[in-house]
């Protein structure tokens, strides 16, 4: 990317330029936020556009039995699914979903170690990874930027701009002290997985939000860069030092 740190003046630009790249450079699909389901934490269009894509003859066969009440009972199960105390959203995702009926549904596919299944490799390239910004986790809360894998929140963004005064420290805060931990896209384990506080030099993550007793951890890659011995935080960069 052309643009240099010096030029991003608010944390707004940044957020800009993170989407665009992602988009641009990474096949992202950017989503308006307001088909954002906070109940679920999910993009359900995206959900079932994975799901048609991928497997059309269960759904269909799931249709047959439950006809025009079968995406609401999808959306339904999968949420109880993924809800359920020996579950996850990490485990949904590894093992799918499977209904009373035998039928199972597959969240994602992963990369096959050969091309030789055709089918296989085809549905891996299915996968859709899609971003929101400004996505409201409920009633005025609202998050940065929040990165999904077919239709189902993965990770969350806060972001800040050390231009306008601020890095991030303050997104760390934010998180612990302004944002409602118990909510659908931050409840552990059935949640978004992962959480970035962000500036143009550092990042932090957690992968469990727990108000002030929240830990984050560097996400950096070290003074000298990925695998070197250095010190705290990230090489200089010619774009942003968290260009990585």
């Amino acid at each position: 990317m052309a643009i240099k740190s010096g030029e991003l003046r608010e944390k707004e630009d940044y957020q800009k330029l993170i989407l665009d790249y992602l988009e641009k450079f990474n096949g992202y699909t950017v989503r308006d936020s307001k088909e954002f389901d906070a109940g679920f934490a999910m993009d359900t269009k995206m959900l079932f556009k994975f799901l048609n894509d991928t497997q059309k003859d269960e759904l269909e066969s799931l249709r047959k039995l439950y006809g025009e009440q079968t995406e609401e009972i999808i959306i339904n199960y999968l949420n109880n699914e993924i809800n359920k105390d020996y579950r996850s959203l990490i485990d949904v995702f590894k093992n799918g979903i499977e209904f009373d009926t035998g039928i199972k549904l597959n969240l994602m596919y992963r990369k096959p170690a050969t091309t030789f299944n055709k089918e296989a490799f085809e549905n891996y390239g299915k996968n859709i990874f899609s971003v929101m910004e400004e996505v409201y986790h409920k009633k005025d809360e609202r998050i940065d930027l929040v990165i999904f894998l077919n239709g189902l929140a993965i990770a969350t963004f806060e972001f800040k701009c050390n231009t306008s005064g601020q890095n991030y420290e303050d997104s760390i805060r934010q998180y612990k002290f302004e944002r409602d931990f118990k909510t659908r896209l931050f409840k552990f384990k059935s949640g978004a997985i992962v959480h970035f506080a962000m500036d143009l030099f550092e990042v932090y993550m957690t992968t469990k939000l727990n108000g002030s007793s929240t830990y984050f951890l560097p996400f950096n890659q070290g003074s000298n860069g990925a695998g070197n011995v250095g010190s705290a935080g990230n090489p200089n960069s010619d774009t942003y030092d968290t260009s990585y």
